[in-house]
């Protein structure tokens, strides 16, 4: 048996099921979580394909990092997954099989809160194996195109994040989080995604954003920020969705939880994703030292 449960793997108890429309598709889309075994990690099954074929939540199967993050084995693909992956580390669920009727999950409000609600609601089961922690054995960095990523060796899971932009609404913003399931819900889980007004063309003519609208998204114009009649729902929204995508983007190593204090500024899906590269080869490099110990 193991000494505390949190240590267990887990999987979602029940079904749970969201609908909506896919923020850069555009497609109508019915997602499904289902419960998964041990060791399974996180699989996307396209339903309405032939075969209902199946995409891991691995690296090696991000296909594209173009103003999101995209999964695809073969002709299969599932784009933007980051928002649904980052609310499974915000529950620390190791194991769930997620069911899309289309091409791109539901972009529902724009953040990460319907899925994580969706999860709370299906129930968490814990399996008797132990959970994989991402543990680093030391300092690991990235820098590319003004993005600066730093990792080192932690016992919690912190961020600490900078959003720099050249603009007079947001030119800099600040946060720091130590992550677990109450701060996640708490700071991080209703940041919602955003782009600038003088983007909204050219992404719709590049197929993008096809789906989006202040329903699911902020716009930043030059003198005034556009959403929903509530405003914004943290000061600091921008920054905290761009963590939030992190956090997802950062799963796709195949570990829920993890052990390491990261510093980052301007972090962005394609940095996300070749900093996450660099963290899965130091562990995996370490998982080698250790078995060849013993």
């Amino acid at each position: 048996m193991l000494k505390d449960k949190l240590e267990a793997q887990t999987t979602v108890a029940k079904e749970a099921t969201l609908e909506g429309i896919g923020l850069h598709t555009g497609n109508p889309s019915k997602l499904t979580f289902r419960p998964a075994p041990a060791n399974a990690g996180v699989r996307f099954f396209r339903t309405d394909l032939p075969g209902s074929p199946m995409i891991p939540a691995r690296l090696g199967f991000v296909v594209a990092t173009v103003r999101g993050t995209n999964l695809g084995l073969g002709d299969a693909k599932v784009h933007t997954v980051e928002h649904v992956l980052s609310a499974l580390v915000g529950l620390g669920i190791d194991n769930v099989d997620i069911l899309v009727s289309t091409n791109e999950p539901p972009a529902m409000d724009g953040s990460s809160l319907p899925f994580f609600k969706a999860l709370l609601t299906a129930g968490i089961t814990r399996y008797t194996e132990a959970k994989r922690y991402l543990v680093i054995p030391e300092e690991v960095t990235y820098e590319d195109k003004g993005s600066v990523y730093r990792a080192v060796p932690g016992e919690h899971f912190d961020i600490k994040a900078s959003l720099i932009h050249d603009h007079p609404l947001v030119p800099r913003l600040d946060l720091s989080v130590r992550v677990d399931q109450e701060s996640y819900v708490a700071e991080l889980a209703g940041a919602r995604t955003f782009c600038f007004e003088h983007e909204v063309e050219f992404l719709k003519s590049q197929g993008l954003a096809q789906g989006g609208s202040l329903e699911n998204a902020i716009v930043i114009g030059q003198d005034k920020i556009h959403t929903t009649p509530d405003g914004l729902r943290f000061e600091d929204e921008f920054v905290r969705h761009k963590v939030l995508d992190l956090i997802g983007d950062l799963s796709l190593i195949g570990r829920s939880l993890f052990k390491v204090k990261i510093e980052v500024t301007r972090p962005g899906h394609a940095h996300n994703i070749e900093f996450a590269k660099l963290l899965n080869q130091a562990a995996t490099k370490m998982r080698g030292r250790a078995e060849h110990a013993r």
